[in-house]
């Protein structure tokens, strides 16, 4: 933009010489601003100059602000500060272009800033300046007290109003460059702030949600001391790895921190864990919990023993016994057979009479199908084929209840097989006892084996029972495979205290025996008639 119409002796606008009041005259008057022609002027024509000596003549156009002689003042209170009091006059690196001048829309409302004075709005930028702040977090206000002696809402003040006499000096000029570079030293503070503050709030926010986890983890571990009080029952799985002891032992409240249970067994890789359920305390040491882990008083074991030839209900009352789990919950589990892959009716004969171990946390299902399982397998270890399974533990039961002593059974065994070759009727009292649910003695009646209504009844019914009668064991299921050779028919106990049996071939033979068994009886009425 040009240059027109500059009084001699004015100082070149933009120009960073100081202002020096000395140059003034001493003798003249006091000009008040001269207001503005009645006319409405061109938007882009500039404010009149202040310094014109008749009020009659249009100052020409000018770019920079006016320049305002004033007369010595007396002595007054010393002024406020100005920017380049604090810090100096800033010298610029290199020139900057010149930006074109944006000019406030003439419909925008006014700002309470707008009605600072020339001369109040450079004291508080240059102690804003001081402290490192702008006098507004908003721009407008900014821009506008800076530049507020060239600001169109400036002119649309009174035009009576003069400037403060107080003032001993004018407001220094304030080039565009210098405002440029005060307001991007502002900029660069506003936007250091912001990203100190994003910073910290991005780090504040992940010492919230990682802080604590840190602070755990760099921790000292905790530990209960003592052995602990109460009592609680834990359970060490097969095949668990001793960091999931440690983590089952936390959750059970048997330790403060499994890191320090973990911690002494890195030191001494030699201990190892047996599966199983155990008795420990609650807030335990480390060190007291692991060595009541290795104590094998600590263990469960219940050990349930069935006997062989009991029939089922007297393996449940075992069970219920020695396991502690109600009658009534394990005759439900086994309600229905083919869970367990049994095709009888019930799971008679199938719960195989052995020893077991359990610990206490086992279901009535699982105890079951343990028991079955062990059948099982021996079914599979002496390769009967899975279709004859049920029949001979039909047939061992029957030889389990009826042969007496063990080593009886490969005889008891081949008598039945001899009767079932020629169609004989098996004429067991075992099987009539376990129709009619009497197992207190070891006869019959007449009655008793003439009902035909007793499926079991095998003096009315041909061949081998419906079903098992009782849990064989091994040696009833290895006479069964393998029977003793011979021609015997008939056998009777003629001594149930010590087992003795007497096996006959023909009808006459066995009945000079049952008259041995009957004098028996004679002489031991406890075992009834």
């Amino acid at each position: 933009m040009g240059r027109r119409g500059r009084p001699p002796g004015m100082p070149e606008p933009g120009s960073e010489q100081p202002f020096d009041d000395g140059a003034l005259p001493t003798d003249t008057p006091a000009v008040p601003p001269t207001p503005p022609p009645a006319s409405t002027p061109a938007p882009s024509a500039p404010e009149p100059s202040e310094s014109a000596p008749e009020p009659a003549e249009q100052s020409p156009v000018r770019d920079d602000p006016p320049t305002v002689q004033q007369p010595v003042a007396p002595p007054t209170p010393a002024a406020e500060p100005t920017f380049e009091d604090i810090f100096g006059t800033p010298t610029p690196d290199a020139p900057e272009p010149t930006l074109p001048r944006h000019e406030p829309p003439t419909s925008r409302p006014a700002e309470p800033v707008a009605s600072v004075q020339p001369d109040e709005a450079l004291g508080i930028e240059a102690i804003a300046d001081a402290v490192g702040a702008s006098t507004s977090q908003t721009p407008w206000a900014t821009a506008t007290s800076a530049a507020a002696p060239e600001s169109p809402r400036a002119s649309r003040a009174p035009a009576a109003k003069a400037p403060k006499a107080a003032k001993t000096r004018p407001a220094k000029p304030t080039s565009a460059k210098s405002k440029r570079q005060r307001s991007g030293r502002r900029g660069g503070i506003v936007i250091i702030v912001a990203l100190v503050a994003i910073l910290a709030a991005v780090l504040g926010g992940g010492w919230l949600a990682f802080g604590p986890a840190i602070m755990d983890r760099f921790a000292e571990p905790e530990d209960f001391s003592g052995a602990g009080t109460g009592e609680v029952v834990v359970r060490i799985e097969s095949g668990w790895t001793g960091a999931q002891v440690a983590t089952m032992l936390e959750e059970e409240g048997v330790i403060a921190d499994q890191e320090t249970f973990y911690d002494l067994l890195v030191a001494d890789p030699s201990i190892g864990f047996q599966p199983g359920s155990y008795r420990l305390a609650l807030e335990m040491s480390a060190q007291s919990a692991l060595d009541a882990l290795q104590d094998e008083a600590s263990r469960i074991v219940l050990q349930v023993t069935i006997p062989e030839g009991f029939v089922i209900q007297q393996v449940y009352a075992r069970l219920a016994e020695q396991t502690g789990i109600p009658e009534a919950d394990i005759v439900q589990a086994a309600s229905d057979p083919s869970v367990y892959g049994v095709t009888g009716s019930t799971l008679e004969g199938w719960l195989f009479p052995a020893t077991y171990t359990f610990d206490g946390s086992e279901t009535p299902q699982q105890i079951l199908q343990t028991m079955v399982d062990r059948m099982r397998q021996a079914m599979t270890e002496r390769g009967v084929p899975e279709d004859q399974w049920q029949t001979i533990v039909t047939f061992a039961s029957l030889v389990e209840r009826e042969g007496g002593p063990v080593e009886n059974f490969p005889q008891v065994a081949r008598v039945f097989q001899n009767r079932l070759d020629i169609g004989m009727l098996m004429q067991s009292d075992a099987t009539v006892h376990y129709g009619i649910g009497d197992f207190g003695v070891i006869t019959t009646t007449d009655e008793e084996r003439a009902d035909a209504g007793n499926p079991y009844n095998t003096y009315v019914h041909a061949g081998l029972p419906i079903g098992p009668i009782g849990a064989p064991g091994d040696a009833a299921i290895d006479a069964v495979l393998a029977p003793a050779e011979g021609d015997w028919l008939y056998f009777v106990t003629i001594d149930p205290s010590t087992g003795e049996t007497v096996f006959s071939n023909t009808l006459a033979e066995h009945n000079q025996a049952v008259l041995l068994f009957q004098a028996w009886l004679r002489d031991n009425p406890e075992y009834g008639s």
